[in-house]
């Protein structure tokens, strides 16, 4: 008799994920505008439920590292098969609009002017995002926690700089070696959790509301969402419970935080700024719920800032009931 998840096949868990793929487009076929957007967001929903099952099967056992030593070659093809498949998938998307008529040889480019820069911080955050996923997925299938978080934060470095080397051959672009350098910190910051644990109160959050003006081209190769900088925003969640001394922390909740957020605002106007907000916070790790699952899952979904009361403190003073 099966008596935990654990005990369920390889096989098992990839129908089941399947299953719940289909479900989610369903779903989100329904409730959301935008075919793309619709596809990324179950695609999201679904390997957040996988990741979920899978890390509640090995921490079970321990926090640190499985039973056995041995690595399970299943679950690391798995994962290596889905990181290859991935790539091509990106190459091959991108190859018809940028490749086909733009291909030149390999150059440097940085810009510094695209979005007021705005699109470093989604760098560091993919890499951040990559690097949890990637470790999470070899510590499944076997690696201990100190060589899963360092591996992981390799393969979501190499996914990017494959990215960014691609660029590096598109005549209008170029690999831009800050973007490569927000690559790096992004990839890293999960590592440097693990090894100063002190950065585990400060979390990368991200937040998306599409934007009023028209910030993203008509020939727009990717999905707006990553496009419209204007939409976007970036948060460092701060977890205020366990920075306080422990004496202070009975008058404070545990899962209510402060996060500081950073957008821009006015892309397509000759005076494009910046704006800084201040919100509250749920950090979603502190919630309840004592199951392996809910652990992992809150951890995941905790890279996302949720819609909260917020001001604006630059460039001027602005509060809002719900900031989205």
């Amino acid at each position: 008799m099966l008596r935990r998840v654990d005990d369920l096949p390889l096989e098992f868990l990839l129908c089941l994920l399947v299953k719940m793929r289909a479900m989610l487009k369903e779903f989100t076929d329904v409730a959301m505008p935008g075919s793309y957007l619709r596809r990324v967001t179950s695609a999201m929903l679904c390997w957040i439920f996988f990741f979920c099952l899978s890390q509640s099967q090995v921490l079970k056992k321990s926090p640190l590292r499985p039973d056995s030593s041995k690595i399970s070659i299943s679950r690391l093809a798995f994962f290596g098969g889905t990181v290859a498949v991935s790539g091509v998938a990106v190459h091959f998307a991108r190859y018809k609009p940028l490749w086909k008529e733009h291909f030149t040889s390999f150059r440097f480019h940085e810009d510094f002017t695209y979005a007021r820069n705005q699109d470093k911080l989604l760098h560091f955050y993919g890499g951040v995002v990559g690097s949890t996923i990637s470790a999470k997925a070899l510590f499944w299938s076997g690696f201990g926690q100190p060589d899963a978080s360092f591996l992981g934060a390799a393969t979501s470095l190499a996914f990017l700089t494959f990215m960014k080397i691609e660029d590096g051959h598109i005549d209008y672009l170029g690999f831009d070696r800050v973007d490569e350098a927000a690559n790096i910190l992004g990839a890293a910051y999960p590592l440097a959790q693990y090894y100063v644990p002190v950065l585990n109160n400060f979390t990368p959050k991200f937040s998306y509301r599409a934007s009023k003006n028209i910030v993203v081209a008509k020939n727009q190769v990717l999905p707006n969402f990553l496009e419209d900088h204007e939409g976007q925003k970036f948060w460092m969640g701060i977890t205020v419970y366990d920075l306080l001394p422990k004496d202070l922390r009975r008058y404070w909740l545990p899962a209510v935080g402060f996060a500081v957020g950073y957008t821009v605002r006015d892309l397509n106007t000759p005076k494009p700024y910046h704006e800084t907000i201040l919100a509250l916070d749920l950090d979603l790790r502190k919630l309840p719920g004592n199951s392996h699952f809910l652990r992992t899952m809150w951890e995941m979904l905790n890279y996302i800032h949720l819609p909260m009361p917020a001001v604006r403190i630059s460039p001027s003073v602005i509060w809002y009931g719900l900031y989205f």
